[in-house]
Order: structure tokens, then sequence, then C-alpha cells
């Protein structure tokens, strides 16, 4: 009897970049199913911010602080993980293993939008940014770190 083969989905990112590879098993080669950029959110935030942040007085001495708020960087950030996200979770029944790698930041981000069936699919999740690497390396790193897919 044949057993059917399963479909693993590699889905590495940060907040600005990410690739999905598809794979249906250990020493089968890969394939590059979908890829994502946002040029906005790949900008330094001294690009994006061009104001410096407000400014205030404390009541009494009247020391001075800055009004940190969150900047449009991490915001087109977010927003680009959570398109993603809304994607993986539309598509949830095209993939039976799951590979996730991300920045700690995106990483958090990511797991606690995706549906609890999709989070049961993960057979890997690393917390590094493995976007900047090439695709037979990328194959190479997780064939080390990965008993079987």
């Amino acid at each position: 009897m044949l057993i059917p083969k399963r479909r693993t989905w590699f889905f590495v990112a940060d907040g600005a970049k990410a690739r999905l590879f598809e794979s249906f098993g250990f020493r089968e080669p890969w394939n590059l199913k979908k890829e994502w950029r946002d040029d906005d959110a790949r900008l330094p935030a001294r690009d994006i911010e061009k104001e410096r942040p407000g400014r205030g007085h404390t009541i009494g001495d009247g020391a001075r602080y800055s009004i940190v708020k969150r900047s449009k960087h991490d915001a087109a950030e977010s927003a680009f993980a959570k398109a993603r996200i809304e994607f993986i979770n539309s598509v949830r029944e095209e993939f039976d293993q799951l590979v996730l790698a991300a920045p700690p930041a995106v990483l958090g981000e990511i797991r606690k939008r995706l549906s609890t069936d999709i989070i049961a699919k993960f057979i890997g999740v690393f917390d590094k940014d493995l976007t900047n690497m090439p695709d037979q390396e990328l194959y190479e790193y997780f064939q080390r770190r990965l008993e079987r897919w």
C-alpha cells in the first residue's frame, strides 16, 4: 500500500519580506510557491519617520521627556505580517505540515493570529531571520535541523 506524500510548507518571513516553499518529502526538492515584498516596510525607520517624537514637561520640576508612540515602520511591518497570516489562514487546507521561520517579534505576531488548526500542523518553528538566505542554503538548513518532513 502506498502512503500518500505529505505536503509541507516552509514559511520564511520578516517584517517586510516573506517566501513560501513547498515540499513533498525530506529528500524531495522543494519549489518556491509564493514570494512577497513590502518596499515601504523595508525602508529604515529614519526614512519613514520624518519628524521627531513629541516632547512634554513633567508637572513640578518641568523635566522634559519624549512622547514615544508606535512608529510608522512598526505599523508597516505589522500590517505586512497580518496580511501574510490572513493568506495562510485562508489556504489551510492546501498543506499538511508547516515550518515557520521568522525573527522573534514577527514570530510572536504570527503565532497569536494563526488559527489553532494551523498551529497543530507545525513541525518546526525557528525564531531566526532567514529571509536573506539563498534558497538552496535554506533547504539545507532545514534538512540539518528537522528530522523528517
